[in-house]
């Protein structure tokens, strides 16, 4: 007595790049840093020092900051115009941290077991 097995292979596997799971991980990013800037500004006075999160003294910095996630990026900053002194610093003044910082730290504390890519049969 004999016995015989005979395999069919499936096929080949292709990964396939999922943009909405992407960009879905890019606007929790993006929220996760909103939160993280806001957070981390205290109250004027007294102002804020280098390197820390700028203080409140109005709330306009605050209400104003927006992320905008594509299914490639995204970006966290604020419309008010004297937010870039605050980023770069000046002559009379050092950099705050901003918006770049809070990115910085939503994306450590990210979690990284989303999935980007989808196998399907070739």
């Amino acid at each position: 007595m004999s016995i015989t097995l005979q395999l069919t292979p499936w096929g080949p596997f292709h990964a396939r790049k999922n943009n909405e799971a992407i960009r879905a991980w890019l606007k929790s990013i993006g929220r996760d840093a909103e939160e993280i800037f806001r957070g981390g500004m205290g109250n004027y006075p007294p102002p804020s020092g280098p390197g820390a999160w700028p203080n409140n003294r109005t709330g306009n910095l605050s209400r104003t900051i927006r992320s905008i996630a594509t299914s490639d990026s995204v970006e966290v900053g604020t419309s008010m115009r004297y937010s870039i002194y605050l980023r770069h610093g000046t002559n009379k003044m050092a950099r705050r941290k901003m918006s770049d910082n809070a990115l910085e730290e939503a994306l450590h504390r990210s979690r990284p077991a989303v999935r980007f890519a989808e196998w399907v049969r070739g």
